[in-house]
């Protein structure tokens, strides 16, 4: 306690006491007790993971297990250009129907479809027609989303073989500009 009669706090730490289930005593005369082990014997506050209490045996076997230098830092060029080139799972597709380019992709349940190149706002696509590609160029259906994320969107959607979409703006006028390029 304090001159004045309020208790000192840690950093970080709510006043509670430790049998409240508080990581740190909130009175100095508090006895720690180890997170992995519950042993008294040496246990303080140690830096990593997240401030731990950890006694000196748990600490000396834990620590034993953490790397003695920071980690390299990637060629974030090289990782730039394999994410890239790796982006495009799907092999490249030309719709039977009107001839437009996409790229084939299996969704979540096993079937393929030709999904449109570029991104589209989320909040302008109709729910259960965003896509998103996940690293293994699987397309999954986003169903509900972020408005203010992107999506992808299924050739099958916009097709101009097929009827004019009649659920959402955007797909529309992706529709139409498809259907001027046929002529």
């Amino acid at each position: 306690m304090r001159a004045n009669g309020s208790r000192i706090k840690f950093p970080g730490a709510p006043c509670r006491s430790l049998a409240r289930g508080c990581r740190y005593p909130a009175r100095v005369d508090e006895q720690l007790s180890c997170a992995a082990c519950g042993s008294t014997d040496g246990a303080q506050v140690r830096p990593v993971p997240l401030k731990t209490v950890a006694c000196d045996a748990c600490w000396t076997q834990a620590s034993a297990g953490f790397p003695s230098r920071e980690p390299e830092r990637p060629d974030y060029g090289l990782v730039l250009g394999q994410i890239q080139a790796g982006s495009g799972a799907g092999n490249g597709a030309t719709c039977r129907y009107c001839g437009a380019h996409g790229t084939w992709h299996r969704t979540e349940r096993g079937s393929w479809m030709i999904i449109e190149p570029g991104n589209y706002p989320t909040g302008q696509i109709p729910a259960g027609k965003r896509w998103r590609v996940a690293g293994d160029g699987t397309a999954v259906n986003l169903r509900r989303g972020n408005p203010a994320d992107v999506c992808r969107i299924s050739h099958f959607d916009v097709c101009p073989s097929k009827s004019a979409p009649s659920d959402g703006k955007l797909l529309l006028a992706i529709w139409r500009q498809h259907h001027a390029g046929m002529s």
